[in-house]
């Protein structure tokens, strides 16, 4: 069994319970939504890290921090709410 395939296989579990209408497609997530009227599929892929990092490790390469608050996207409610319903069915 290959390393991570238990947890991707939990994980995905999670996610297709989170989001009405999601599907596995070949070895990929997809999240049907609504996007200004018009139907877009959202896909997420899985993958195991090969070498675990620390979280917030990413601030020390260059180019990975935002210059200024501005470069920093604003989250919609809608988007905050799903966030928070997802780790929340994952349990983190």
């Amino acid at each position: 069994m290959a390393k991570g395939s238990q947890a991707k296989a939990e994980i995905t579990k999670k996610i297709l319970e989170c989001f009405e209408n999601s599907f596995t497609y070949d070895k990929e997530i997809r999240i049907p939504v609504m996007e200004d009227g018009s139907l877009v599929q959202i896909k997420c892929v899985l993958t195991c890290a090969k070498v675990n990092v620390e979280n917030g490790g990413d601030s020390a390469l260059p180019g990975s921090v935002p210059t200024s608050s501005s470069d920093i996207p604003e989250l919609t409610e809608q988007e905050k709410k799903e966030t928070a319903d997802l780790l929340a069915s994952l349990n983190l």
